[in-house]
């Protein structure tokens, strides 16, 4: 995955997901977040530190799986490092909304041709 990480508010839409990590949190260490604590925190740490990138896009992509999410996203979101939605695309920058609507069409054109995801 090769992408810049960008910190981004959150949206509807992910109520159960941030309850979970909350409390995760809170089981972890025994306090409520701060606002520079991050949600995706790495378990193994002693202090909330962020996940590694390679633990941050494996949470992702099982969060999404788990959530139901459609798997043409899933896949645009290894290729990319993002997740484009209608309330967040205008912060993209055309290449970044083209490289996402690419990696759509790939995924759409290997289900088409019976190549394995």
């Amino acid at each position: 995955m090769a992408h810049d990480p960008k910190r981004m508010p959150l949206h509807a839409g992910t109520p159960e997901t941030i309850a979970c990590q909350l409390e995760a949190f809170r089981k972890k260490f025994g306090r409520d977040p701060c606002p520079d604590d991050p949600i995706f925190f790495d378990p193994d740490a002693n202090e909330p530190v962020p996940l590694n990138p390679q633990q941050y896009e494996q949470a992702m992509i099982e969060t999404m799986s788990q959530a139901g999410t459609d798997p043409a996203f899933i896949y645009a979101f290894r290729r990319t490092g993002r997740i484009v939605t209608e309330s967040n695309k205008h912060r993209l920058t055309e290449k970044e909304l083209r490289q996402w609507n690419d990696a759509i069409a790939e995924y759409q054109h290997r289900v088409e041709s019976g190549k394995v995801i």
